[in-house]
């Protein structure tokens, strides 16, 4: 399956912030499943991925990889 979310860039943006999953999953208001599962691409909730991309102040098109 074809990776859809840069996973990277959520990533670089927890160490930049030095926050834990746990933290950064409770300032999204989203559970450690859900975030496990857009880091992983699977069945990912558009809701959660707005939520993420708010807390993280970038347009949602830009959570989305280019092909």
């Amino acid at each position: 399956m074809k990776e859809i979310i840069d996973v990277k860039m959520i990533e670089e943006y927890l160490e930049k912030n030095h926050f834990t999953k746990t933290e950064f999953c409770k300032r999204c208001k989203i559970s450690m499943a859900t975030l496990n599962r857009i880091l992983r691409n699977q069945n990912i909730n558009v809701l959660s991925l707005f939520r993420v991309a708010k807390e993280m102040n970038v347009p949602l098109h830009k959570m989305f990889r280019s092909i």
